[in-house]
């Protein structure tokens, strides 16, 4: 069990801080899913939830910019049911950012629900769920970024071996390039960098 899990299971114990004890909204079941590449998969962060309406993010999570959170939220109405994978998904500049947009979400009467960490909260936010739940996000956050920390030490570790990294450059079409370009805002080179190709390589594959 990680530490995001362990933090949740310990405060489930008390329902009256996780969960709020209004009435669970009985709107659109709406999914917000994100990945941090194109080639990612999406469909298994929501996996036998049912939604009528699901938008999905493939942009990094360092990115500002996410069009499709955006307009979920600009589609969400009172009584709707806003299903979250989990709490970094929505972590764009800090943990702050979960606290942020489920009390605004609450506040407008749509309820909001994190899956891994099992969490739900309907109706106004009490002063105990905005701390467990910025504990929680903060914790998200730390464990994305030792994972991002283990990722590049083993990379870096692979090609002082001279281990071969990233995918072979003739899978690497250009509309991915160009996907990894416009939702990331980056270069061609950056874009090549990103997927694991030479920069030789992007530009032969834009030229087609």
């Amino acid at each position: 069990m990680n530490a995001c899990a362990f933090l949740s299971t310990c405060v489930g114990d008390n329902e009256a801080e996780t969960t709020s004890e209004t009435v669970v909204p009985a709107g659109k079941q709406v999914g917000y899913v994100r990945v941090s590449t194109v080639d990612q998969k999406t469909d298994r962060q929501l996996a036998g939830v049912k939604v009528d309406k699901l938008f999905s993010e493939k942009v990094s999570a360092k990115t500002i910019d996410r069009p499709q959170l955006a307009a979920c939220l600009d589609y969400l109405r009172e009584g709707d049911t806003l299903h979250i994978h989990s709490l970094d998904r929505v972590c764009r500049s800090g943990a702050g950012d979960a606290v942020e947009l489920v009390e605004k979400l609450t506040g407008q009467g749509v309820g909001v629900h994190f899956h891994k960490e099992g969490m739900h909260f309907y109706g106004a936010m009490t002063a105990a769920q905005k701390g467990v739940l910025g504990i929680l996000a903060s914790v998200a956050q730390m464990e994305r970024e030792l994972i991002a920390e283990r990722r590049t030490e083993g990379m870096a570790a692979a090609r002082a071996k001279g281990v071969h990294m990233g995918r072979p450059a003739n899978t690497v079409t250009k509309e991915e390039i160009e996907g990894v370009m416009k939702t990331e805002g980056l270069s061609v080179t950056k874009a090549a960098e990103k997927l694991g190709i030479g920069r030789a390589t992007a530009y032969r594959v834009m030229k087609g």
